[in-house]
């Protein structure tokens, strides 16, 4: 066997690889008898049957096994003689494979080249650490207060107001032809969150309760009904209920229906979910922090196959969330194309960074670590172990579990050896400064 190499780009070959005849005949043979062993023809015992006949009878099959097997032998050689880490193929061409003559082929291979790391231990990094403020534990006790709201009729009024709530009838028309999917009876909404389309909103703030008003609205583009979306739609409108809400007020009968017996005690709760949702917000800016440096001190070549493949993982889980709030999504605009484009260019280079670390501190996740990690995962979803288990090995997620849990463990490691600075948030630093004067 003999081949030539050619350099398309630091992270892309082409080779092209001559099987002398002599290679393939005996490669020809070998396969052929891997068939005749599990031959079973008429007049011959299982196994028996001569190797002429296996020829003939399937040398279009054992031609066919010979090429892939001579393509990934010689794919394999190449990348160990050459020392090339090959993670894909592409572009094979040949011209046909006969067991009396030379077999030819090029194909075109992706590499990830030799790198060296940066010093990663001692790393710099900073921490923005976030410090709890009463103005955020009155919003929370606020936010609470609200999840309890009521809301009650006020029976004289006849006009909205922002902030109000209303009971409406509404039904959407294309030309004579009503939408299903847009009625709606003795519905509540919220006037002024943000909620509703704007001119929708703004009709409903001019109307007067028990009239019914004719109005046209042109639907977004986006918008989760299809037969709305992009359309000018006649909309008919009446408001049968102005309501407003009320909240609770924090009382012994309050407390104790949400489980506290006095208000310090509720107040207690806050500050410890407050504290640890603003540590887990310290621990990403650190993360973040990490990753960024890792990033800007390590500049290597890789496959932009392995950027493409991720984008277009993150356009399909951009999709499947925007479906999940109900909205369907074709296009994807600019900006958010471009957060995207970073996000995976960003996520294959630390993942290579992750690595080249794990392997060269031998750090890895066992066997162990993965079981655990899916029977939590199995106890948090109320579901039986080994259905999870099963669910994982079917659809050959094990590994993925392994890939994270490693890469949490390199993560830590870095954590444990770095130099960290607390510093204040970002967001406190662009604050300005009050005039005293």
């Amino acid at each position: 066997m003999s081949f030539e190499i050619i350099e398309i780009s630091k992270t892309e070959k082409q080779a092209k690889f001559n099987v002398s005849e002599k290679e393939v005949s005996n490669g020809f043979i070998e396969v052929a008898k891997l068939y005749q062993k599990d031959a079973d023809e008429k007049g011959f015992r299982k196994g028996k049957v001569p190797l002429n006949i296996i020829e003939s009878k399937y040398s279009k099959q054992i031609l066919e096994e010979l090429k892939s097997r001579l393509i990934n032998l010689y794919v394999r050689k190449l990348s160990i003689e050459n020392n090339l880490n090959v993670v894909r193929t592409s572009k094979l061409k040949d011209q046909g494979i006969s067991k009396s003559s030379d077999f030819k082929f090029e194909i075109n291979v992706e590499i990830i080249p030799e790198f060296k790391l940066k010093d990663y231990k001692k790393i710099s990094i900073e921490k923005e650490v976030f410090k709890l403020t009463k103005k955020e534990i009155t919003e929370a006790k606020s936010n609470v207060m609200n999840n309890f709201a009521t809301t009650e009729e006020v029976p004289k009024r006849k006009k909205i107001k922002k902030g109000d709530f209303a009971d409406i009838n509404f039904s959407g028309f294309i030309e004579t032809k009503e939408i299903e999917k847009l009625k709606r009876q003795n519905a509540i909404v919220e006037i002024g969150n943000g909620s509703l389309i704007p001119e929708i909103e703004n009709e409903i703030l001019n109307a007067e309760k028990n009239k019914e008003v004719e109005f046209f609205v042109t639907y977004p583009k986006d918008f989760p009904i299809e037969d709305a979306a992009s359309k000018k739609v006649k909309c008919l409108l009446k408001i049968n209920k102005i309501l407003k809400k009320v909240t609770p007020i924090i009382n012994q009968e309050f407390l104790e229906k949400i489980g506290f017996k006095t208000e310090d005690d509720f107040d207690k709760r806050i500050s410890e979910d407050l504290n640890t949702s603003l540590e887990q917000k310290s621990q990403s800016s650190l993360r973040k922090n990490l990753f960024d440096e890792l990033i800007d001190q390590n500049e290597f070549d890789f496959p932009q196959s392995f950027v493409d493949d991720e984008k277009i993982r993150l356009k399909q889980d951009y999709k499947n969330k925007m479906a999940q709030q109900g909205i369907k999504v074709e296009d994807l605009d600019d900006k958010t194309l471009k957060v995207i484009d970073d996000s995976a260019f960003r996520n294959v280079k630390i993942a290579l960074i992750f690595a080249e670390i794990s392997k060269l501190e031998n750090i890895i996740a066992e066997d162990k670590e993965v079981g655990e990690y899916l029977a939590a995962f199995a106890s948090s979803q109320k579901v039986p172990v080994d259905k999870v288990l099963k669910y994982y090995k079917d659809n050959n997620l094990l590994n993925d579990v392994k890939v994270k849990l490693t890469d949490e463990k390199v993560i830590q490691f870095l954590i444990s050896s770095a130099k960290i600075k607390e510093v204040k948030p970002k967001e406190e630093k662009k604050k300005p400064k009050k005039d005293k004067s």
